[in-house]
């Protein structure tokens, strides 16, 4: 029912409908068709943001010219600070921009809410090695040939359609995906975290079936571990060298603040390169380690950051650094919370700032590249960074407290000049 409504006057017109006055079975109906019409709506919202994005960057192009940085970059800094995301999420929506713009068809269905931003990321990530004159080719064909599949059904037809056209190009992705190889760690609640590993499908999958196998072998010989608990404990003894229970290493940071000089049993426990785990499963981690360090860690009873004195470097030594990467935690770029990779000098050292715990932050590779393209500065107020931007915005980082107050900060703020 609501099918010929405007997406800028959807939100209003499902708000005012009155679904509690329907009997039971028509409400649902009418909610159902809300729900259609609102996931219409939301996609010509997400094709519009994604239309800003894409003029932005045409923009940043011109602006820089060449050999003047990177215009990408500078872009994925401005979305990633604006929207509060990380700057892989950032340069993901920058790649779709840039493919919806090589492909007006497919975008026209993406604005209208025909397709899914899914959809219309998958068809852009696949046409990403074709030419300019092959997209033209391209574009109306998978055009008329998506609305109704499913996201995994659009991708196969799109790379149908690649391959048919320049099978050469169709290879140059296939060659590029399978050499970005990489392991990422993921920290999920209660002491768990999840390990993902992207590379060549046919070693993946050899490696799943060899701890398929084996979990399979221990069960029928009445291993009482489920088959998941015996493929992720095998994998971990196999990788590491080790068994997990017994022989891995483990360090607790015990944050207290000058409040808290004694463990009480209810100090906030935290696992390096981790995050917060309650008492009772650390205990059970440093009761099955073979050997196991605690560290005590004293924070500021206001703000609780970390409080230690470092002398000036060029380069950061082993302890300032170590000291920047635990109380940042996480990329201290605003939006982005990565893995930190490089220790950085917000004032830079070349123009008189100090190698100091007070004027360094943790910032993963990217965040660090971000910095250094024009029209980008950072400045350091107190323990707070300030990032400004080309387009003249203002996005503020603090370090998160190791142990949380109550009337602290939560986070990093943002306002416009």
């Amino acid at each position: 029912m609501f099918e010929a409504t405007a997406p800028g006057d959807l939100l209003e017109e499902v708000r005012a409908h009155d679904f509690g006055a329907l009997p039971v079975l028509e409400a649902g109906h009418d909610r159902i068709d809300a729900i259609v019409a609102l996931d219409r709506g939301i996609r010509a919202l997400q094709a519009e943001q994604t239309h800003q994005i894409g003029n932005l960057h045409a923009e940043r192009v011109t602006m820089m010219g060449l050999g003047q940085g990177i215009p990408e970059l500078s872009i994925i800094g401005e979305v990633s600070m604006a929207r509060h995301i990380g700057p892989s999420a950032a340069g993901t929506q920058l790649e779709l921009a840039i493919g919806m713009r090589r492909l007006p068809n497919v975008f026209a269905l993406f604005a209208s809410g025909v397709i899914s931003e899914q959809t219309a990321r998958a068809v852009a990530h696949e046409t990403t090695y074709l030419t300019d004159d092959d997209v033209m080719i391209a574009d109306p064909v998978i055009a008329e040939k998506i609305p109704g599949m499913t996201t995994h059904q659009a991708k196969q037809a799109t790379a149908r359609i690649v391959i048919g056209i320049d099978t050469e190009a169709a290879n140059e992705r296939a060659q590029a995906n399978r050499a970005d190889q990489r392991v990422t760690m993921t920290p999920e609640s209660d002491g768990v975290a999840s390990l993902h590993v992207r590379g060549p499908a046919e070693q993946i999958l050899a490696a799943y079936q060899a701890l398929d196998d084996w979990a399979t072998g221990l069960r029928s010989t009445g291993d009482p571990r489920t088959r998941g608990q015996i493929m992720t404990q095998t994998l971990v003894e196999r990788v590491t060298g080790l068994k997990y229970a017994d022989d891995i290493d483990v360090e607790i940071n015990l944050v207290l603040d000058a409040k808290t000089l004694l463990d009480d049993g209810t100090t906030p426990v935290d696992l390096e390169g981790y995050g917060p785990l309650c008492p009772e499963v650390a205990d059970e981690l440093i009761a099955k380690a073979r050997t196991a360090s605690v560290r005590r860690l004293l924070v500021d009873p206001v703000d609780g950051t970390l409080i230690v004195r470092e002398p000036r470097r060029r380069r950061y030594d082993r302890r300032t650094s170590a000291h920047v990467r635990t109380r940042d935690r996480r990329c201290r770029q605003p939006g982005c919370d990565s893995k930190i990779r490089d220790i950085d000098h917000p004032h830079d050292y070349q123009h008189g700032g100090t190698t100091t715990k007070d004027n360094a932050q943790g910032l993963c590779e990217r965040s660090h590249q971000i910095k250094h393209q024009p029209g980008w500065t950072v400045t350091v107020e107190g323990n707070t960074t300030i990032w400004h931007t080309p387009t003249g915005h203002e996005y503020r980082s603090a370090p998160p407290p190791v142990l949380p107050k109550d009337n602290v900060d939560p986070g990093p703020g943002h306002r416009r000049q």
